[in-house]
Parts: C-alpha cells; sequence; structure tokens
C-alpha cells in the first residue's frame, strides 16, 4: 500500500501539510483525535500575485536522495565547528552543518571558477508563526514560512565564520521588525520578486534548503500501522535540497534536487560520497 500526497506552497507550508496529514490519517483510523485548523492567515498577510516563471521547463531536473547516518552527522558538526569562545553556539546543528557540506561540495563540483557576474547565495525557510507577537499557533492553516538569504563569497572551503554565521544572522533578521514590514508595506512581496527577477535571469548561483526534520512525518497511522518508509517524488524546478530524518531518527535522507549537468558532476564527487551511506535516484 502506498499513500501518495501532493500540495500547493500557494496555500500551504510544511506545518499545514503535516496538519491535514495527521488529521486525515484520525479520520481514517476512526479516531476522534482531530485538529481543526485555523483559516484566518489570510487576514494577516493578504495574498497577492507574484511573477512567474516558467524557468522549471527548460531543465531536466534529477532528483536524488543521499543518505547520511548518524556517525557521520557528527564528524560534518565537529568539522565545522568553531573554537572562538566569544560563539554563545560553536558547534553547528545538524542543519547547519549538512547545509554547508552540501553547498561546499556543490561549488566545487559545479562551480570551479568565480563568476564576478554572479551573486552566490543560499536561501533557508524561516516559520512566522513563532514570530509574531503574540505567537500563531501551529493550527493556523496557509503558507506562513519566509525564505531568508544569505549572499556568500564563492568559496569553496566554507566553514563556520563563511557559511553557519550567515544563515544565523540572516534567520535572526525574521524578527518582529522584519514582520511588521512585510505586513504594512508589501515588503515580502517586494523581496520575492526581485530575488525571483535574478533568478530568471541566472544571475544567482543558490541552493534552497528546508527541512522536514522533527516534523510527525511517520506519525502518520492511517489503520495499517506507521508508514515503512517516507520519501519524495521528484519536485519540477533544480536546485533545492530537503533534509528528512531517517525512520530510526538517528540518520538524515538529504533529498537533492539539480539539473541533469550539476547532478552527475555531483553525484560523483569523492568528498561527497566519503560522507554518504547510500545513493539512490528518485524517478
Amino acid at each position: 500500500m502506498v499513500i501518495g500526497l501532493v500540495f500547493d506552497h500557494k496555500v500551504s507550508d510544511a506545518f499545514s501539510f503535516f496538519l491535514f496529514l495527521k488529521s486525515w490519517a484520525a479520520i481514517a483510523r476512526g479516531s476522534s483525535d482531530i485538529t481543526i485548523p485555523q483559516f484566518e492567515s489570510a487576514t494577516l498577510f493578504p495574498p497577492e500575485t507574484l511573477p512567474s516563471s516558467n524557468r522549471m521547463e527548460k531543465n531536466k531536473v534529477l532528483l536524488k536522495r543521499f543518505v547520511f547516518n548518524a556517525s557521520a552527522i557528527v564528524d560534518l558538526r565537529a568539522k565545522y565547528s568553531t573554537n572562538n569562545t566569544k560563539i554563545k553556539y560553536p558547534c553547528p546543528t545538524r542543519m547547519e552543518a549538512l547545509s554547508t557540506f552540501i553547498w561546499s561540495r556543490f561549488l566545487a563540483t559545479t562551480q570551479q571558477e568565480e563568476d564576478p557576474n554572479k551573486v552566490y547565495a543560499v536561501f533557508h525557510i524561516a516559520n512566522l508563526r513563532t514570530r509574531l507577537d503574540p505567537p500563531l499557533s501551529e493550527d493556523y492553516f496557509g503558507n506562513l514560512s519566509v525564505p531568508t538569504v544569505s549572499v556568500l563569497p564563492w568559496d569553496t572551503e566554507v566553514g563556520f565564520d563563511k557559511m553557519v554565521v550567515p544563515v544565523r544572522d540572516a534567520i535572526k533578521q525574521v524578527n518582529l521588525n522584519y514582520v511588521k514590514i512585510l505586513r504594512e508595506n508589501g515588503g515580502h512581496t517586494k523581496f520575492l520578486k526581485e530575488k525571483m527577477g535574478k533568478l530568471i535571469k541566472g544571475e544567482m548561483v543558490y541552493l534552497t534548503f528546508t527541512s522536514l526534520c522533527r516534523f510527525p512525518v511517520y506519525d502518520a497511522d492511517f489503520g495499517w500501522g506507521e508508514p515503512i518508509w517516507v520519501g519524495s517524488a521528484k519536485w519540477l524546478y533544480k536546485n533545492l535540497v530537503t533534509f528528512l530524518d531517517t525512520k530510526s531518527g538517528n540518520g538524515i535522507e538529504v533529498w537533492i534536487n539539480l539539473d541533469e549537468e550539476d547532478m552527475s558532476k555531483f553525484e560523483v564527487d569523492k568528498e561527497l560520497l566519503a560522507y554518504v551511506s547510500s545513493v539512490k535516484l528518485s524517478t
């Protein structure tokens, strides 16, 4: 038995997706433990029309799963730690360490030389619910996530100072003042239009990182027991990296979408494969 789901980011983010999944599974097995979503997010962030692009149709995108076991993640966290005693959290999180490693190998294999006409950047997704005053419940249904951007130097040897710190700083900027600007001045729309314009023109070398770790992926019991395995289908656009806990919870599956040419270089990188326990193509 296989159950497949798809959702549109125009109306939902990961929190809302898993809220729906949890309730659907509860209904299927006859449980009364059903969470009723709150459909009020549009009053906070009224929907607006954004520019679209057919860029996804021009690239043949491949999706591959790279599995990092617990010991590899420990090694990467140690690799990208800092000795700076002024840093409150000198050891990167699992996501920070893996993001740094994936970005460094992506640059090393696909961008061997710096192009002064291009911007190098990584995007991470932040949840706006916890950044409002008062914070919103996770039951608020909608796409209440925002991409944060960290513009980085071209450097295949990125580490704590050149990757972890800028990413942390970018996420910290999503605060109450930031949210106020988004709501009052259309700042979020302006941000997306500006970045999307650069992507369409090909002026930016980037990866977008998003994490489904810690979400109740394996709790969705439709009456047949918990899932044996949860995975992702191929996305239609490139340069997306998704983190997902393994079923044991100890390792992390990294699902990477790249165009065919970049993937052919990335997937054979010896330094990458030294940390990976298995690789699989998703069709």
